[in-house]
């Protein structure tokens, strides 16, 4: 009966499992295409920053910080120690006994008894000596500045990670796109192909009908072959791509890729230039690196000017000693310290370290100031880019549709006799060029909206 429940048990839980799965399916199949594209794009991202080997190196980096946090924020704390020692003591020592064993002997003289004892062995230093001692700091200006320091070289190191992050997801989006924009090129290679092939199976017809001449047919081969070495050149390029994401991800370099559609790969509205300027400025983890940078420079200043302060501790040593291990009561000893230590005049050596520790911190807020400007060049450009990139997009879409209306009609006027080859093979090679501007422009808006991503740090709220 019991294994029967627990078998019971086992059912249901998995049962909930498929439903949960079912569940999470269905709610990504009802998403608008557009943002399965996100979904998509955005899990390719995660297994990069997960399994990419550089950002692995960055996250150790920050743990390292964490501990070195960790082990400043140790300072406050007390500290206990063990101290043993045994000596082996021979040849001439200093022994209290010959100076108090003649004392003690005149005294039971003059007391006619022998009251104290008159063979006292006390050679310095006593055989043994075993102490615990706890020492707890009271003030000490160069722990609290010296964990101030260790805070900020943490948060450096973490805005160092951010950095590495966001490049490496801008890496990944456009390492997809490049993907998907040589998939896109090798279908149309694919079309061109086919269409001139049936063109070179209607053109031998008509040359055997004595209806064309057998250069069309010569000039009709000659595309065909130029076609079937394009689209030789665009697989190429399709697993080069598939190669390169593989390995920017972080994946086998041969492992297929999910193919996302072409239409579900609409962008958000284009942000706009004020927008992602204060995303920037705000967000961006470089500047959070020097203001961190500054701090911790501002902190090390503090710690060279702690020199001049006093520090104070106090310490408590409980233990035994003599020339035998006894642990008992009159054995045994305490002392309670307080203990001060001025540091009074060092070559002027803090003064020289105060110095080069605002230098430093001079410095990085020159840093600062120069990342803003460039940052903010950087998301100007790159908003500009894809503005211009974006109108493109409908200019390029306008063409295409005319190239293509032009082509039918020319075709049509070639399969009733009215045009010749090489007409037709003009307005073919327009419509082509055509299809491939689209494609161009529509990935070319794509790749730049990715680097206005990266610029203005607006990746993951904006996609795809």
């Amino acid at each position: 009966m019991p294994g029967r429940l627990a078998t019971l048990v086992l059912a249901a839980d998995l049962l909930a499992g498929l439903a949960l799965v079912a569940l999470a399916l269905a709610a990504v199949a009802l998403l608008p295409p557009a943002l399965q594209a996100q979904t998509a794009l955005d899990g390719y991202v995660r297994d990069g920053l997960r399994q990419n080997l550089g950002i692995r190196q960055q996250a150790l980096q920050v743990q390292r910080a964490d501990a070195a946090l960790r082990e400043a924020r140790g300072n406050f704390l007390p500290t206990a120690t063990i101290n043993a020692r045994y000596t082996n003591v021979s040849g001439q020592v200093v022994n209290l006994g010959e100076l108090i064993n003649p004392a003690f002997a005149a005294l039971n003289q003059l007391i006619g008894a022998p009251q104290f004892p008159t063979d006292i062995d006390l050679r310095l230093p006593l055989k043994q000596e075993t102490a615990v001692r706890v020492a707890q700091p009271i003030f000490q200006a160069e722990i609290y500045s010296g964990y101030r320091a260790a805070s900020a070289a943490r948060q450096v190191q973490e805005a160092t990670f951010g950095v590495a992050e966001r490049e490496l997801a801008a890496q990944i989006r456009a390492g997809y796109l490049n993907y998907g924009k040589a998939l896109r090129l090798h279908e149309l290679r694919v079309a061109t192909r086919t269409l001139l092939e049936e063109q070179v199976r209607v053109m031998s017809r008509l040359v055997e009908a004595g209806r064309a001449t057998p250069d069309a047919l010569s000039r009709a081969r000659a595309e065909l072959s130029e076609a079937q070495q394009r689209e030789s050149e665009a697989q190429q390029l399709v697993d080069a791509s598939r190669q390169s994401f593989n390995l920017i991800v972080g994946r086998q370099i041969t492992e297929e890729v999910e193919v996302i559609p072409a239409e579900a790969l609409a962008l958000d509205a284009l942000p706009t230039l004020d927008d992602a300027l204060q995303s920037a400025l705000g967000t961006r983890e470089e500047l959070r690196a020097l203001d961190a940078g500054k701090r911790a420079a501002d902190a090390q200043a503090s710690v060279a000017r702690g020199s001049y302060l006093p520090n104070l501790a106090v310490a408590l040593d409980y233990g035994v000693q003599g020339n035998e291990y006894r642990f008992r009561s009159d054995a045994d000893f305490a002392l309670v310290s307080v203990v001060a230590s001025w540091n009074v005049f060092n070559g002027s050596r803090d003064a020289a370290r105060v110095q080069q520790a605002k230098l430093d911190a001079e410095r990085i807020s020159l840093q600062g100031q120069d990342a803003r400007r460039g940052i903010e060049l950087q998301v100007r450009l790159a908003w500009q880019a894809a503005a211009v990139a974006k109108q493109a997009i409908e200019t390029a879409a306008a063409q295409e549709s005319a190239a293509d209306r032009t082509y039918q009609l020319v075709n049509r006027r070639y399969e009733e006799g009215l045009t010749s080859p090489l007409e037709l093979s003009e307005a073919r090679v327009q419509r082509t060029a055509a299809q491939l501007n689209a494609v161009f422009t529509t990935y070319d808006y794509y790749l730049r909206r990715v680097e206005l991503d990266r610029a203005a740090a607006l990746y993951p709220r904006t996609a795809p």
